[in-house]
């Protein structure tokens, strides 16, 4: 929590020191292999940007050259900031107020091209996001495309030594179309197919174009019966 605040500009506030790290920019920004200490007892509102430093350098036991400082809640890419003058400090101080007197602060101590990390990053994330949105596009343009009507598959038939089988193939159905017939639809009226009768002599079975079953036994007696009255090879 924020601690009291005077006339004069007092202020404490909850300063969490890290420090003795590095930063890193894969797989994306991080402060890691650090100490931490946290400052409670510090009227920061009474310092000015030097002196402020020296606070960090006295309980860090090292010099802090460059610093930079983040809210908790935030990630580096969006929320870390350079502390560099007065003008910096003083922003510093009104943004520990608004995150109920808490704040993060990292010491640089390699002086690495953190901005210039965070501004990639940035710009990677733009970039997938605008793949993303290709993508999405890209799954609706192909589920809006696949509704057609499938092509017609052609199935070519093999030569056979039966002349029926060589005869019989499926009949399409344009082959009732008349392109001569003058009636109002133009199409000839389609044949009525026999049914088969199992109850029949087995040596009398003969299939014809066309002919309907009531299941797949039958068809087969029918075929069976026919090539052993008949001399025909299945």
């Amino acid at each position: 929590m924020a601690g009291p605040s005077n006339a004069k500009g007092s202020t404490y506030i909850q300063v969490d020191v890290h420090y003795d790290g590095m930063f890193s920019p894969i797989p994306h920004l991080i402060y890691y292999l650090n100490q931490k200490t946290s400052i409670t007892d510090v009227d920061f509102g009474g310092l000015n940007f030097k002196e402020f430093i020296h606070v960090l350098e006295d309980v860090t036991k090292g010099k802090c050259p460059v610093v930079y400082y983040c809210l908790g809640h935030k990630s580096m890419r969006d929320g870390l900031t350079p502390l560099k003058n007065d003008d910096d400090y003083r922003r510093f101080l009104d943004v520990a107020h608004g995150n109920e007197g808490k704040i993060n602060v990292y010491i640089d101590h390699y002086n690495d091209s953190v901005l210039d990390w965070i501004e990639e990053e940035k710009e990677e994330k733009s970039v997938d996001s605008e793949s993303s949105d290709e993508d999405k596009d890209s799954v609706m343009s192909d589920a809006l495309s696949v509704d057609h009507e499938p092509d017609e598959e052609v199935i070519p038939l093999t030569k056979s030594d039966d002349p029926f089988l060589n005869y019989i193939s499926v009949v399409p159905r344009d082959e009732f179309v008349d392109e001569d017939d003058d009636s109002d639809n133009g199409t000839k009226e389609a044949p009525i197919y026999p049914f088969h009768d199992s109850t029949q002599k087995w040596d009398t079975m003969q299939p014809i174009l066309g002919m309907r079953f009531c299941n797949p036994q039958e068809l087969k007696q029918l075929v069976s019966n026919y090539a052993v009255a008949n001399g025909f090879n299945l």
